[in-house]
């Protein structure tokens, strides 16, 4: 199962039963044996966790927003605030439209 705006970079292997979590990372060539947390970066041969993409406070906004789900329109008039998701009080902003 692979979630939401997820990037697999090239020749990536992803074994049957794992989870890629939401706005995760999968570096090329990596084979990816185990879940994988939403919004981290993995690498490897087996692929281990490199590092979070954001704090657990912006994660945690980011996944309650569940801005993928979101219609087109709405997603075009908060692109500059969701491409500079590092702003936990625009963030929560957001949450609350």
């Amino acid at each position: 199962m692979i979630g939401n705006d997820v990037w697999i970079g090239q020749y990536v292997t992803i074994m049957p039963g794992v989870k890629i979590g939401d706005g995760a990372i999968i570096a090329a060539n990596s084979t990816v044996v185990k879940n994988v947390e939403p919004y981290s970066i993995v690498g490897g041969n087996p692929a281990n966790m490199i590092k979070k993409r954001f704090d657990d406070g912006t994660i945690e906004l980011l996944l309650k927003l569940q801005w993928w789900d979101w219609d087109e329109k709405k997603i075009f008039m908060n692109l500059e605030k969701l491409a500079f998701a590092n702003d936990i009080a625009t963030l929560t902003s957001l949450l609350e439209k």
